[in-house]
C-alpha cells in the first residue's frame, strides 16, 4: 500500500518475528573452549651429583655406555641446523639455553630473563636437552626445571709447529717435545700414552687435558687439596682442605688441535688454548603443549649454590675418561673430526662436503681463525653435550615408562645424592670415599634408565563447550513468546468472529460489487494500483439484507448495514 500505518508498522513487526526467531534457534548455542587446571607430578633428569655419580657407575667404571653416548653425541652432531637452533634436541628433550649467552636481555623483578629468538646452535648450554616423564598427551603444562651445566672460558690459541721427529708431520711425533709443549695430568707421559690415539687404531685430531690431578694416593702433596675440590663438588666444605689458593681457583683445561699449514704437504702445527672450567647453575621455565616442550625463561638457580669452581671432573675417573673418550666420540678416518669441524663453523654440516681429493688445508680447520669468545661457547657447548650424554645415557632413546617411581625418589638437583644414602650420613657432610660405596651399591643394582629430579607442573586441559548466546535466546524468547500469544488471540478471536473468511486481495472484491459504492470503472487496473486508489474506502463484512428475515452477508461500503447476529438466519 505504500504507507506508514500501525496497523503496517505491527504487521510488519510480526512478519520480522519468524525469521529472526528461525535465526535466533540456529545461533541459540555456539562452541567455546573451556580450560581446567590440575597440578602434575613430572620427573626430569638430574644434571646434579647424583646424575654425575650415576655416570660414574655406569659409564665411566667400564660398562660400555660410551658406545650409547658417542652414537647420541654423533646424532647431535649432524642433526640439522633447524634441530640444533631449535628448543628441542631430536629426541623432542627440551633444551637449556646458556644463560651466560642470552644474559643480554633485562631480567624481571624475580631474575627471570626471557629466552630470546635463538639463531646458533652454541647459545644452548647443550645439544641435547633433558628428558622429562610424566607430561599428559595433550594438555598444556608449566613448570620450572632446574639444570647444571659445564662452561670453559677460554684464552687465545699459542701456536706451535707439529712436533715431530725432525719434521712437522703429524705421523711421526716426538712424545718428548709434545710433553713440554702440552704438560697436563691425564696425558702426563705421552710417550707411554699417545693423546693423539687414546684408544689403539682410533686416530683423532686434538686432545684435552687438565692441570690437576685426582685425589688418589694420600700420599701426595696435592691430597688434601684434591680431597677438598672432590667433597666441595658434592656440597661438603671443608675449610682446611680448600683453605690454599690452589684449592679455589677454577681447574684448567688445555686444548691442543692439529691443523695443516700447507695446502698439499704434510706439514701441521699445533694450535693451543688454556681454559677455566666452571660449573653453571640456573632454573628454567618451560612450556609444553602436549610433549612438545621449549624454555621460555631462565634465571639462576635458587636452590643450588655450590661454587661453580668445583665440577665432576674433579673426579679422577671421570676427567680422565672423559679426555680420552671425548676427542673419538665421533668416527672419522681423515682430516680434523666432526666436533673440530663443528667448533669451527656450529652452523656447517661437521663432515667435508668434497667430492674426490682435497687439499690438506681444506681436511684440518684452523680454530686460531675463530675468535676466543666464540670458540669458547662452542666448546662449552661441544663439551656440555657429550658429558651430560655420558652420565646417564639411557634416558634419551624414548619410550620411557611413565611409572615416577622408577626414577628414584623426589629430589632437586642441589641435593640429590643425598636421597641415595642413609639419612644419617649425606654427602654434604661425609667425604667421597666414605659414602661412595652405599651410593655405587645402589646404582648397580637400580633398573631405572636415569635418575630423576621432581617438579610440579600446572597443566591445562582444554574441553570443547556449547555455550548460549544470551542476545539471541533472549531473541528467540521474544519471538516465540509473541507468536504464541498471538497464536493464542487468534484462537479466541476465531471463536468470537460470526463472518466467514473472506480476504485474499481485498480491491479484488470490490470487482463489479453491487454492496461497494464507489466510482465506477477500473477494472482494468491491478489489485494493488487499486487498493491504493482505494485506500481511504473503509469496508465492512457485514448484513446487507438487515431488514429481511433471512440476512445477506457481502463486502460492502456505502450502503445500509446490519452487524452479524448468532442465531439469525443468512443465505
Amino acid at each position: 500500500m505504500q504507507r506508514v500505518t500501525l496497523v503496517g508498522i505491527n504487521l510488519l513487526f510480526l512478519w520480522a518475528l519468524s525469521p529472526l526467531g528461525g535465526q535466533a534457534s540456529l545461533r541459540l548455542m555456539i562452541r567455546q573452549d573451556q580450560d581446567s587446571f590440575a597440578d602434575t607430578k613430572l620427573r626430569y633428569m638430574t644434571t646434579g651429583p647424583a646424575g654425575s655419580m650415576w655416570g660414574l657407575s655406569s659409564t665411566y667404571v667400564g660398562s660400555g655406555k660410551f658406545a650409547d653416548a658417542s652414537a647420541l653425541y654423533t646424532a647431535a652432531l649432524l642433526a640439522p641446523l633447524e634441530t640444533k637452533t631449535g628448543p628441542r634436541d631430536p629426541y623432542g628433550n627440551v633444551k637449556i639455553p646458556n644463560l651466560e649467552y642470552i644474559n643480554d636481555t633485562v631480567a624481571d623483578a624475580g631474575g627471570w630473563i626471557t629466552v630470546p629468538e635463538i639463531k646458533e646452535p652454541e647459545a644452548y648450554s647443550a645439544l641435547v636437552g633433558l628428558p622429562i616423564v610424566g607430561l599428559p598427551q595433550t594438555s598444556r603444562s608449566n613448570f620450572t626445571i632446574e639444570s647444571t651445566y659445564l662452561t670453559v672460558e677460554c684464552g687465545r690459541f699459542n701456536q706451535a709447529p707439529y712436533p715431530g721427529n725432525g719434521s712437522t708431520n703429524r705421523l711421526d711425533t716426538d712424545f718428548v717435545k709434545l710433553d713440554k709443549l702440552v704438560p697436563g695430568k691425564v696425558w702426563s707421559n705421552k710417550s707411554m700414552t699417545n693423546p693423539f690415539e687414546p684408544t689403539e687404531g682410533r686416530l683423532t685430531t686434538f686432545f684435552i687435558d687438565t692441570n690437576l690431578g685426582s685425589p688418589w694416593n694420600t700420599e701426595d702433596p696435592m691430597y688434601e687439596t684434591l680431597m677438598g675440590r672432590l667433597d666441595a663438588f658434592f656440597g661438603n666444605y671443608n675449610q682446611t682442605r680448600l683453605s690454599s689458593k690452589q684449592a679455589q681457583q677454577a681447574r684448567e683445561i688445555s686444548y691442543t688441535s692439529v691443523y695443516a699449514t700447507s695446502v698439499e704437504s704434510s706439514t701441521f702445527g699445533l694450535n693451543m688454548a688454556r681454559c677455566t672450567l666452571a660449573q653453571n647453575h640456573v632454573e628454567a621455565m618451560v612450556e609444553c603443549v602436549g610433549q612438545q616442550c621449549a624454555t621460555k625463561k631462565v634465571r639462576r638457580s635458587l636452590s643450588d649454590s655450590r661454587p661453580s669452581a668445583y665440577t665432576a671432573l674433579e673426579h679422577g675417573v671421570i676427567m680422565a675418561g672423559f679426555a680420552q673418550q671425548f676427542p673419538i666420540a665421533v668416527t672419522n678416518t681423515v682430516g680434523s673430526s666432526p666436533t673440530e669441524r663443528y667448533l669451527a663453523n656450529s652452523s656447517a654440516f661437521p663432515f667435508v662436503q668434497h667430492a674426490g681429493h682435497f687439499t690438506q688445508d681444506t681436511a684440518f680447520v684452523n680454530l686460531s681463525l675463530i675468535e676466543p669468545t666464540l670458540f669458547s661457547r662452542r666448546l662449552s657447548s661441544a663439551i656440555n653435550t657429550y658429558y651430560q650424554l655420558t652420565i646417564q645415557p639411557t634416558g634419551y632413546f624414548g619410550s620411557l615408562s611413565g611409572n615416577l617411581s622408577l626414577y628414584g625418589p623426589d629430589t632437586i638437583p642441589a641435593t640429590d645424592v643425598n636421597k641415595y644414602l642413609p639419612n644419617n650420613f649425606p654427602a654434604t657432610n661425609n667425604s667421597f670415599f666414605d659414602w661412595w660405596p652405599k651410593f655405587d651399591e645402589v646404582a648397580q643394582s637400580s633398573e631405572s634408565p636415569f635418575i630423576g629430579a621432581t617438579t610440579n607442573a600446572t597443566t591445562t586441559s582444554t574441553e570443547e563447550i556449547f555455550v548460549g548466546e544470551v542476545a539471541w535466546l533472549s531473541l528467540l524468547m521474544v519471538s516465540s513468546s509473541v507468536i504464541l500469544i498471538i497464536g493464542i488471540a487468534a484462537l479466541v478471536l476465531k471463536q468470537r468472529t460470526l463472518g466467514p473468511e473472506l480476504f485474499g486481495f481485498v480491491s479484488s472484491m470490490t470487482y463489479e460489487n453491487p454492496w461497494v459504492k464507489i466510482p465506477s470503472g477500473g477494472t482494468m487496473l491491478d489489485a494493488m494500483e487499486r487498493a491504493r486508489l482505494l485506500g481511504d474506502v473503509q469496508v465492512h463484512i457485514a448484513d446487507v439484507r438487515g431488514n429481511d428475515d433471512v440476512g445477506h452477508i457481502a463486502f460492502a461500503a456505502g450502503v445500509p448495514l446490519r452487524k452479524l447476529e448468532r442465531g439469525r438466519l443468512y443465505c
